[in-house]
């Protein structure tokens, strides 16, 4: 073999010793194996919104909240106790945040607004007078021990009511003078959700409309015109759960006379992967005021834990 080749062959085994770990890690990263996906939405539950900061960072912060110390283990390993801690349930073991949904219904009646340290924070004074310190996972616990702890609340796992009606109510008007698309607006549920006697989404849970087109009034009197869809509604135990404006909401819609401020035009039910049904909405005001009500519906069938009440 010539010197030539052995340099070659050498500076190759060099240049795979030395990038492999770096390869692999990318290679995870783009396989998606970093459930990056559920570290923002654990993020945005605790803070409200996803961080920009890398990812390292961003474990270490979160898990500082939750445990207020580093977890052993690599960012895989590290995320997924998260996951399982925060967002996994079972009827044995309801995660962090459906066991902190618990208690704040029972105590309120409904789920407040705002991220869950505010949450927390206001339900600690709520109880205790005073805001306690220290990690998310031994605050809930010794909020559970001093509330609830004690009363049968047995957690079951039940399937979602395909065209289920959701009485909602909008937090924020809708201009379309001002409205831009893909914009969030937020809604609360008015009333308790139940599948039997399970309850799976608690009065006051809140979700977000998104504006899917918009078309701002004319000067020769022409109207605003508003198409407004629903994203998926999070459940007591942290589960998306589909929902939408289809035939059962928009019937209920007519006969509670719910016109969301303005006169309907019509509904529009597309069919097509990703587009949500909602209502074109037309008027000379223009305005969907907030504290406007209407119904949406549930368009899944799906498994997920709620709360047996008696």
């Amino acid at each position: 073999m010539s010197l030539k080749i052995r340099k070659i062959i050498s500076i190759f085994v060099l240049t795979v010793l030395v990038f492999t770990p770096f390869l692999k890690f990318s290679s995870v990263q783009a396989a998606g194996i970093i459930p990056l996906a559920e570290l923002g939405e654990i993020e945005t539950i605790l803070y409200g919104s996803v961080s920009d900061k890398p990812i390292l960072t961003r474990v270490d912060e979160v898990e500082e909240t939750v445990y207020n110390a580093k977890q052993s283990g690599s960012i895989v390993e590290r995320t997924e106790k998260l996951i399982n801690d925060f967002l996994i349930s079972s009827e044995k073991s309801p995660s962090l945040l459906f066991l902190y949904n618990t208690i704040e219904w029972s105590i309120r009646g409904e789920l407040a607004g705002g991220n869950l340290i505010q949450r927390l924070n206001g339900l600690e004074e709520m109880v205790s007078g005073e805001v306690n310190q220290g990690p998310i996972k031994e605050r809930i616990q010794q909020l559970y021990n001093l509330t609830i702890k004690g009363q049968e609340m047995p957690v079951k796992k039940v399937e979602s009511r395909n065209n289920q009606l959701i009485r909602v109510q909008l937090l924020d008007k809708i201009n379309s003078n001002t409205a831009r698309r893909g914009e969030k607006v937020a809604y609360k549920v008015m009333e308790d959700v139940k599948v039997q006697n399970t309850l799976i989404i608690p009065k006051g849970s809140r979700g977000k409309l998104e504006i899917t087109e918009i078309e701002e009034a004319g000067k020769m009197g022409k109207d605003g015109d508003i198409k407004i869809g629903f994203p998926q509604l999070e459940t007591i135990d942290g589960s998306d759960l589909a929902v939408a404006i289809q035939k059962e909401a928009q019937q209920e819609n007519e006969s509670q006379k719910f016109a969301i401020g303005a006169s309907v035009l019509g509904t529009a039910i597309l069919g097509l992967p990703g587009v949500v049904a909602g209502y074109f909405v037309e008027g000379k005001d223009e305005e969907i005021p907030a504290g406007s009500e209407m119904y949406i519906q549930v368009t899944e069938s799906k498994e997920l834990y709620g709360v047996v009440i008696k």
